[in-house]
């Protein structure tokens, strides 16, 4: 699993067993069986389908980067019969919480989806999101810089996708799809289209550190990359978030839906997990095709 709930202990399972057994009746009961512990306890998070078969042509490499101090992977997934410079729009795929490029192929399985919905997006995942929650960081990297002044131009160039707003968009899982909404609010020059697939969005500075120390270096570093204060930045960007209703982040999206202007998306049955990223995937990626090639 790719996400930023992290990873649940037998100890923990056998709590969440044993603290829904112990509620016996009513709202309790129900709340203690929509928590994402006994969700998962229980099987009640979905079905995870199987990745369907890619005509995407994949190529990995490493980049040096000043921005990130050393050299990082990557990996870039192009369209059958993509030539350079034919306008095949680029998407930024950032991944969860020490998520890499493999997230993108495996964990998700984004070109095997875009096969299956026949949409052509040259999809490109950097390394580097480790726990940094994709914004510079008191200890000297940069993976917001690395991402737009090194990595995406290197994509464009390289594979002659993108090159202007209305061909580019980012989507991401989990933190990654905090840094996608966070790509486009920081630079609404840059990119034209943003989803977040369960964005590990929080409401405040002492949210964001209560169980994450990692997410933000102080309140000063929260206010400037928190995204809950600049929603109303996303206005010129067209934006989808989905999320599961048995994800921890499903309150926090609740709010999103409302507040960031013209979003489109939903909270379907479901967890903070790959099951559930699975199942958005096609949709998602058609939303982007159509704001970005017109493909509906």
């Amino acid at each position: 699993m790719d996400d930023d709930e992290g990873a649940i202990s037998r100890r923990t399972l056998l709590l969440g067993g044993l603290s829904a057994a112990v509620v016996a009746g009513g709202a309790g009961v129900y709340a203690e069986r929509n928590s994402p512990t006994v969700r998962r306890l229980l099987g009640g998070c979905g079905g995870t389908p199987a990745v369907p078969h890619s005509d995407y042509t994949l190529t990995t490499g490493t980049l040096q980067s000043a921005a990130m101090q050393g050299s990082l992977s990557w990996v870039v997934a192009l369209p059958p019969g993509h030539s350079p410079g034919d306008g095949t729009p680029v998407v930024l795929c950032l991944p969860g919480l020490h998520g890499g490029p493999g997230s993108m192929t495996n964990a998700v399985g984004l070109p095997g989806f875009a096969t299956a919905s026949g949409v052509r997006l040259a999809l490109a995942t950097p390394d580097g999101g480790g726990t940094s929650y994709w914004h510079p960081r008191r200890h000297g990297r940069d993976p917001l810089g690395y991402l737009l002044d090194e990595f995406l131009p290197m994509v464009e160039q390289r594979f002659g996708v993108g090159g202007s707003k209305d061909k580019r968009g980012t989507l991401g899982w989990s933190m990654g799809g905090f840094g996608a909404l966070l790509v486009a609010q920081q630079r609404p020059d840059l990119v034209s289209a943003a989803v977040g697939m369960s964005p590990a969005v929080f409401p405040s500075y002492d949210a964001a550190r209560s169980g994450h120390s990692y997410t933000f270096d102080s309140a000063a570093d929260w206010q400037r990359y928190g995204l809950w204060e600049h929603l109303g930045d996303l206005s010129g960007t067209a934006v989808r978030i989905d999320c599961g209703d048995g994800d921890p982040f499903a309150p926090t999206v609740r709010e999103l839906l409302k507040r960031i202007p013209g979003v489109t998306g939903h909270i379907g049955s479901g967890c903070h997990d790959n099951a559930f990223w699975r199942r958005s995937a096609a949709a998602e990626l058609r939303f982007l095709a159509a704001r970005l090639t017109g493909q509906q």
